[in-house]
């Protein structure tokens, strides 16, 4: 659908409201018509008034209503980079044709067909002169539909002596007689819940109408028992993401049932609950951390910071600007996110375009180099280097223009853009410490990514019944998503620890994603 360009603002007043209702009151038009264009008009002055109560701008909007790009085309490139392309990489592929071959389904059944009448070296049938050979094999791929879950019934024979009364039962595998769960049924369920914010409930529903039915109490007993096994493996990721280089942090809101009401029947002083995501890097090694509760980002940091091993430099943490991102302990090198700031000037371009667009074209010119340094896989170094370069003029000319236009007084600082002005001024040092500090980011994309994965669970799931709940899917959350930016399969991964846990919790620093493979080989 083609979007149409913003309408031009029309100002009216009251008596030029009524005026206009009366002239649409005695036209020819039908009654209907009539009554529709009215009450159109009625609704749209309804919805400038609490535009303006609630200080809403149509472009935040326009957000709510499906337009979500924050895209600026008009980006001035000054670099003559043609001379120097980025290096071939998964960066700089193009797309491909979007199908997927018999390679691209490790977990399918693979079924092999002989030819019905010839093999291997007869004699062909069509001229009578060569032989056979085989040559690359031909696929056809055949999906059906099943219930994520399946189960088999095994039916033993029973035989009694008509003499003695004596009762024979037939063999069954031993697992089939003791475990009526299997691992990998526990990590399904897991997988569904926290890692594609499937509800239990709608699960269970699913089930039972493909027909085996699990209700929603014995998959919650499902994924408490794979936790048991694993948690060990999130404490030991915790001290491993304390010895990272950078920590990026964000807040989001969350629901834990006994918990909110415990802290009303309190009378606590904090009464909100978030779930804070936690991206640590150290070198090209992601860890992937959650932490729901009643604590903030910058506390949940310093409990990660607890554990950081002495001599280390001191860690660069990149979060926003708000304050309950800060650490009460651990001292940090504070980087603030340029994104935020960005923002500040897509949301008051409804008042002032031609300035915004400026600003987010300076803007533009850091993210171009940004990208650029990601795509040559520069060092952190380089890429400080990089930046100083090309960088450093745009930023010092979007300070100068932000300075001159409250000199000048051409803006308010109480309005929509002299606030986005306000925002940069007020944060000037952590928006711009990524020209200052090798290994320094412009954004926290990174972590928003990450902390859409507990939005999913909360949109879907709504809320935690306990603490407990809370825990058991931080747990599962986090491991999952260190294991997908570690490049290994999750439910693999998952179903290994699952099946040692024994051995797991003996040294769980041996079973991250990045090592668990080898490790487990030794093991057995």
């Amino acid at each position: 659908m083609k979007i149409q360009k913003e309408p031009t603002k029309v100002e009216l007043s009251e008596s030029e409201v009524n005026d206009l209702k009366t002239y649409i009151s005695n036209s020819n038009l039908p009654e209907d018509k009539k009554k529709l264009i009215i009450n159109a008009l009625q609704g749209m002055i309804w919805l400038s008034k609490m535009l303006q109560a609630k200080k809403l701008s149509i472009r935040k909007l326009s957000r709510l209503f499906g337009v979500k790009t924050e895209k600026n085309k008009k980006n001035n490139k000054d670099d003559n980079d043609q001379d120097n392309p980025p290096s071939k990489g998964p960066t700089a592929q193009g797309k491909g044709h979007g199908r997927n071959g018999k390679d691209d389904y490790p977990g399918a059944k693979r079924v092999f067909h002989n030819h019905e009448n010839l093999t291997t070296g007869d004699r062909c049938p069509s001229c009578d002169r060569g032989n056979l050979y085989d040559i690359e094999h031909g696929s056809f791929i055949r999906i059906k539909g099943s219930a994520p879950l399946e189960a088999t019934i095994h039916i033993v024979q029973k035989l009694r002596c008509a003499t003695c009364g004596e009762v024979f039962t037939a063999e069954t595998p031993k697992e089939v007689r003791e475990q009526k769960y299997d691992e990998t049924a526990d990590v399904q369920i897991a997988l569904l819940k926290y890692g594609l914010g499937v509800p239990f409930n709608r699960l269970s529903d699913l089930q039972k109408y493909a027909g085996v039915p699990i209700p929603a109490s014995s998959q919650w007993e499902r994924v408490t028992a794979l936790a048991d096994g694993i948690w060990p493996i999130h404490h030991a990721l915790i001290q491993e993401a304390a010895k990272g280089n950078l920590q990026c942090v964000d807040d989001t809101p969350a629901r834990i049932i006994d918990l909110k009401a415990q802290l009303t029947k309190e009378k606590a002083n904090r009464t909100g609950i978030y779930t804070t995501g936690v991206v640590s890097k150290n070198g090209d090694r992601i860890i992937n951390l959650f932490f729901t509760g009643n604590k903030h980002a910058g506390e949940n940091l310093d409990r990660i910071l607890e554990y950081r091993p002495s001599g280390l430099p001191l860690v660069i943490q990149m979060s926003d600007a708000l304050a309950n991102n800060n650490t009460k302990i651990a001292q940090t090198l504070k980087c603030l996110c340029l994104t935020h700031g960005r923002r500040n000037f897509i949301d008051a371009r409804q008042d002032r375009p031609k300035e915004c667009d400026y600003v987010v074209s300076l803007l533009g010119n850091i993210y171009h180099h940004d990208k650029i340094a990601i795509e040559r896989r520069m060092s952190d170094e380089e890429r400080l280097n990089y930046h100083q370069r090309k960088s450093s003029r745009w930023i010092k000319k979007l300070r100068k223009w932000c300075l001159k236009c409250f000199y000048l007084k051409k803006i308010e600082p109480n309005e929509p853009l002299g606030e986005a002005i306000q925002y940069l001024l007020n944060h000037w040092k952590g928006l711009t410490e990524f020209l200052r500090t090798p290994g320094a980011p412009i954004d926290n994309t990174i972590t928003e990514r990450l902390i859409k994965r507990a939005i999913l669970h909360r949109k879907n799931s709504l809320f935690f019944k306990t603490l407990l709940g809370a825990y058991v899917g931080d747990i599962i959350m986090s491991l999952i998503e260190t294991c997908k930016a570690s490049g290994k399969n999750p439910f693999e991964y998952l179903l290994a620890l699952h099946r040692n846990r024994d051995i797991v919790k003996k040294d769980p620093s041996n079973f991250f994603p990045w090592n668990y493979e080898q490790n487990l080989q030794l093991s057995h």
